[in-house]
This record gives structure tokens, C-alpha cells and sequence, in this order.
């Protein structure tokens, strides 16, 4: 005992107490597990009702997906939604809503649906605007956001002396139309099951905890470079960037459908937590969404419900306007 605790493996914070593992031993015991460790059936049977929410947005499948994760784990769960940046176009709608505002209505492959208002000098029918959707359909279906974004700014230095009346506006409307920066956003799950969790009774232990939840952007930072790696990613106490996370291990792996790295979910808990079991959770968690996002892409009923939102949202819309025109 007294060999490991010199090599950095245990500690004694208390005179007290007794002797812990360190976050270089568990670093240690991480490191000699098998990848991926394998998972009950009865815990995949669980985890895999997360795909009876095909069908659904994206934003719906990943809270489901988060909710399940935090009841089996008892901690606490995050997941990030799509970046609008890689996420690919299935359809663009331009609805006009008065003479000088127009709704934009993006739905991306992987069934997220973004709506914006942009403004534009020159009033244009609704025909003329489902002519220009119709076109920037047919042009950059399948593109990413940002492939879509740089090609319209190269087609604007380039061709912007030999447009005719349709293309011209296409590419004004669709400059505006794809300028989507939203980073992306978290959702959370579980946190009373971790101010709950006997590992965290002190309170400076449950401030940090309640500090660090309030720092989403900083978790989303984490989140996001965990996207750049394949498989499992774990962070071990003082792994942590984040100082409030430092007596906690955060364990997440990223989903994807055909195209792209859509986000990252994950799993933060006691750096004690039993990490054989909540990897093998999160790393069949993610592939579960991956699985289920990827056949929702290509299910005719759910592209046929993606069509009856547009549609929903364009009577929605088009109602506020005849009220405001009234007024």
C-alpha cells in the first residue's frame, strides 16, 4: 500500500480515513480495460427504445436519449445538438410574411428544423419566392451549411455581372438564408442524481457541481472537442479543463449519421464511478443514435412529416400576417 500511494496511486486526505485511489490510478485502471467493454442484453434492450422516437426531430430523439442514459447510469447526462454548420440541406422553404420580411424554414438531414426571419429591400410574391426555394433545392441539396455558404460567396465574386432575374435573387435570398450561426446547443439530464450522490456531500463539492452546470458553454467546448476523436473519450478529475468538473470524470462518445460528426453525448459522474459500466452505456448509447438519426434521414415518413411541419409553420405564419395587415 505504502509502494502505490509513493507512486501516486493512493491518498489519504484524511488522518482519518483510509487510503483512495488517485485520478492516476483510475487512469491507470481505464487504461487496461477492453475496448469497447462489452454490455448486458438487458441494458442494450433498454437503451435501444431510444429509437422508438424515429420520427421525431432531433432535438426530441437526444433529450429521450439523455433522460434514458441519466435513469440507468444515476448521474448526470449532456448531449449537443447538430451544429447548423455541418449539418446537410434536405429543404428550404421562403414564406413571405409582409413586404419586407421573409421566413426561412431549413430542414437538414438529420432532421433538424431551423427557422429565421431576413429582411430584403425589393417585396417579391410568394410564387417568385417558391420559384427561388425551388432552385436553391435543386443547387445545394445535400451540401453542408458551410459548403453552401461558400459557394454562394464564390458565385457572388464571381458571376455577379451575368445573372438573370431568378438567380440573382437566389443568391441574395440565399446569402441571407444560409447564414445560420448557432453553435449548437445541450441538453441536460440527471443533475439532482449527482447533488444526490453521496461522493458530493461537502458543500464546496456541491457548489462546484452547481457552478459547473451553469457553465454550459464551457461543458460545450469539451463536448465539442470530444467530436474529434473516434470511439470513447475520458476525462479523469484534473483531466478536466474545466476546474469545477475536477472532482469528476466526464465519459462521452460522439454520433454521426452518413455524412457527418453531428455531437457528442455523455456521462459525468464520481471519479469512483464503475467506469466498465458507463462506457460500454455511452458508447452503445451513441451508437444508437447514430443508427436511429442515419434511417431517419432516408424514412419517406419522416420526410413526409418534415413537408406537414413547413406546411404547419407557413399557415402559422401566414395567419399572424393577415392579423397584422387587419391591424
Amino acid at each position: 500500500m505504502s509502494d502505490l500511494a509513493e507512486l501516486g496511486y493512493l491518498i489519504q486526505n484524511h488522518t482519518s480515513a483510509g487510503r483512495v485511489p488517485t485520478d492516476k490510478a483510475y487512469r491507470f485502471y481505464v487504461n487496461s480495460l477492453e475496448s469497447p467493454p462489452s454490455i448486458s442484453q438487458q441494458i442494450k434492450e433498454k437503451i435501444s427504445q431510444v429509437s422508438n422516437e424515429q420520427g421525431s426531430q432531433v432535438e426530441a430523439i437526444l433529450a429521450e436519449a439523455v433522460r434514458m442514459l441519466a435513469e440507468l447510469t444515476k448521474f448526470a447526462c449532456v448531449v449537443s445538438t447538430p451544429k447548423a454548420s455541418v449539418s446537410r440541406l434536405q429543404r428550404i422553404e421562403l414564406i413571405k410574411i409582409s413586404e419586407d420580411r421573409i421566413l426561412v424554414i431549413l430542414v437538414t438531414k438529420a432532421g433538424v428544423v431551423r427557422d429565421k426571419i431576413i429582411f430584403t429591400k425589393d417585396s417579391q410574391s410568394q410564387e417568385f419566392l417558391n420559384s427561388v426555394a425551388e432552385f436553391l433545392n435543386d443547387k445545394f441539396k445535400d451540401h453542408s451549411m458551410q459548403e453552401i455558404r461558400e459557394e454562394i460567396h464564390q458565385s457572388m465574386v464571381d458571376d455577379r455581372n451575368r445573372y438573370h432575374d431568378l438567380l440573382a435573387h437566389a443568391i441574395r435570398l440565399g446569402k441571407k438564408a444560409f447564414e445560420l450561426n448557432q453553435p449548437g446547443e445541450m441538453l441536460i439530464d440527471g443533475q439532482m442524481n449527482l447533488l444526490l450522490d453521496s461522493h458530493f456531500h461537502e458543500q464546496s463539492s456541491l457548489r462546484s457541481l452547481i457552478d459547473a452546470f451553469d457553465q454550459k458553454s464551457a461543458i460545450m467546448k469539451i463536448l465539442d472537442d470530444s467530436m474529434k476523436h473516434k470511439g470513447v473519450h475520458i476525462f479523469i478529475g484534473i483531466e478536466n479543463d474545466l476546474i469545477q468538473l475536477q472532482d469528476c470524470s466526464l465519459i462521452t462518445a460522439s454520433y454521426r449519421n452518413n455524412q457527418n460528426v453531428l455531437g457528442s453525448i455523455g456521462v459525468v459522474g464520481p471519479t469512483s464511478m464503475d467506469y466498465k459500466r458507463i462506457i460500454s452505456m455511452v458508447d452503445y448509447t451513441a451508437k444508437i443514435l447514430s443508427k436511429t438519426i442515419t434511417e431517419q434521414s432516408y424514412d419517406w415518413s419522416y420526410k413526409l412529416r418534415s413537408l406537414w411541419v413547413l406546411k404547419k409553420r407557413r399557415k402559422q405564419w401566414e395567419k399572424s400576417w393577415k392579423r397584422m395587415n387587419r391591424k
